[in-house]
């Protein structure tokens, strides 16, 4: 179990600064955590979540090119701040395993949301949202594994309401950015 955390958990990490090609690993990664961590109901709800959410949402997201700067300067900003973000992760989850003690899969479960939090900080809108998604699959990984049916709820909620928002929003955003700026 530990050791399938451990991969979610370098998963998540490695989501940072990366568009939507990686939602469809780390949904089947934490499905299969989920089925190992939890048992009953609960579970099983979070394990067919998790597997077909991130997979439609990989449906949706993938016609958005990754964001790819036309300068060399941009491209290492974006790199920089993902750089930052990993550290700023990393550093979360050691001070919240200082803190708290609330047992390794929690912990580990905790890392995930963390880890999709601080990806949600990049400048990117795609970028945001696949982090924030990456946030809410912790969470619905963490509802699965302690059996709480109201944070799965919850997070299953937030989750579609997020993807919808997502999809109404990033064409919009993605056309702005690519069109030229008449009028200077």
């Amino acid at each position: 179990m530990t050791i399938l955390f451990g991969i979610l958990l370098l998963l998540s990490l490695f989501a940072i600064g990366r568009d939507g090609r990686v939602l469809p690993a780390h949904g089947i990664c934490a499905a299969i955590c989920v089925a190992v961590m939890g048992r009953g109901g609960p579970a099983l709800t979070a394990l067919l979540l998790l597997i077909s959410l991130n997979l439609l949402a990989w449906l949706g997201l993938r016609r958005f090119a990754p964001y790819q700067p036309d300068d060399v300067s941009g491209l290492v900003s974006v790199r920089l701040r993902a750089a930052m973000a990993v550290v700023g992760a990393m550093a979360l989850v050691l001070l919240t395993a200082l803190s708290a003690m609330p047992g390794l899969p929690i912990l580990l479960c905790s890392a995930v949301v963390l880890a999709g939090l601080c990806g949600a900080a990049m400048s990117v809108p795609l970028l945001q949202c696949v982090g924030l998604l990456c946030a809410l699959n912790g969470l619905i990984l963490l509802g699965g594994g302690t059996g709480n049916w109201m944070l799965i709820g919850a997070a299953a909620i937030l989750w579609s309401g997020l993807a919808v928002l997502g999809f109404w929003l990033l064409p919009r955003l993605a056309w702005l950015r690519a069109e030229p700026v008449y009028g200077d």
